[in-house]
């Protein structure tokens, strides 16, 4: 079995922000991630410890990158963009994995029920840097759906 690492550098992550299965790039990240929980419940008692996964499972993306200005046809998700999803609450599907994927490759999302919100929107301008952008992502229903590029 063949084996190969899969560069950070093209894992990206792609927003569809009206829902209408056409995903732009979320522009010049610098870093995402993906991150799950489920709860535990204990059920340790003086017979032994005993622990159980809970009923709550969560997943969240979190992305930081620049802030950039496009001029006409926007070709990328941007922190504009981004803020004016956060401030209508709205909910559309995302995908992140690599720009183009290869045999062998996960995917998480990509599908029509694969909806996030964006919970946190931040915006930092550090004196003599470039302007940043943090989002946190939260999934609606999850798990997102994870697909392996055949």
């Amino acid at each position: 079995m063949a084996e190969s690492k899969v560069s950070a550098r093209s894992y990206l992550l792609f927003a569809d922000e009206g829902n209408t299965g056409t995903y732009k790039v979320v522009a010049c990240l610098t870093s995402n991630s993906i991150t799950s929980s489920n709860n535990v419940i204990d059920a340790s008692s003086k017979c032994g410890d005993d622990y159980e996964p809970g009923p709550n499972f969560k997943q969240s993306i979190k992305a930081e990158g620049f802030a950039i200005d496009q001029s006409g046809t926007e070709s990328k998700d941007s922190y504009d963009m981004l803020y004016s999803l956060h401030i209508a609450k709205t909910k559309f599907a995302i995908k992140m994995g690599p720009s183009s994927p290869a045999a062998g490759n996960v995917t998480y999302g990509g599908q029509a029920t694969d909806l996030v919100f964006i919970s946190n929107w931040d915006l930092t301008a550090p004196d003599k840097e470039d302007v940043k952008f943090t989002a946190t992502f939260e999934v609606v229903v999850p798990p997102l759906t994870q697909t392996r590029t055949v």
